[in-house]
């Protein structure tokens, strides 16, 4: 067992029965620790999906400038889902309880166990993750060109419909209302 996964079983123990899942994931939505108890529960799914909600909160927190986004909870009928970000950001962490949970012990434990999480995260795992998001930053931005405007078809042929303007009147003349 590496450090990494003695401090989440550790945490996973503080918490007791109302644990479900804990993974600590890269930028890229890979879990490099965790996991879950309940072989139903993918935590690996949690963890890529919540990549992009992390992503999306940093976002939205700088185009609103309302400051730095400490953490992130979500709440379903059975569950309290929080991510927070680790260290410098490259990585965040994400923890999945029952909603019977007290929500300000889980937030007490994850703000006492971040600095060991942080401190037992691989120095390889950072550099790639720091690689990923740097190519990802760098990929040039296809411009979209605007589209062109296309004449409406009938739906049953391929010919170009020409325009009958007696049907027109012929159409109006009889359907005209008193």
């Amino acid at each position: 067992m590496n450090k990494l996964e003695q401090v989440i079983f550790q945490f996973r123990n503080e918490l007791g029965s109302d644990f479900i899942s804990t993974d600590v994931v890269g930028m890229d939505g890979l879990s490099i620790g965790g996991g879950s108890l309940n072989p139903n529960f993918d935590a690996a799914d949690i963890s890529a999906r919540f990549a992009e909600v992390m992503k999306l909160a940093v976002k939205i927190s700088t185009k609103i400038d309302i400051g730095k986004v400490d953490d992130n909870l979500v709440t379903t009928d059975t569950t309290y889902i929080i991510s927070r970000f680790l260290g410098e950001g490259h990585y965040y962490w994400v923890v999945v309880v029952s909603s019977n949970a007290t929500l300000g012990t889980v937030r007490m434990l994850m703000n006492e166990f971040a600095p060991q999480i942080t401190d037992a995260i691989p120095q390889g795992e950072s550099v790639v993750s720091q690689s990923v998001i740097n190519s990802k930053a760098e990929e040039p931005k296809i411009e979209e060109k605007p589209k062109q405007e296309k004449g409406k078809k009938n739906f049953w042929s391929d010919a170009k419909q020409e325009k009958d303007e007696e049907a027109e009147e012929r159409a109006l003349k009889m359907y005209k209302f008193p």
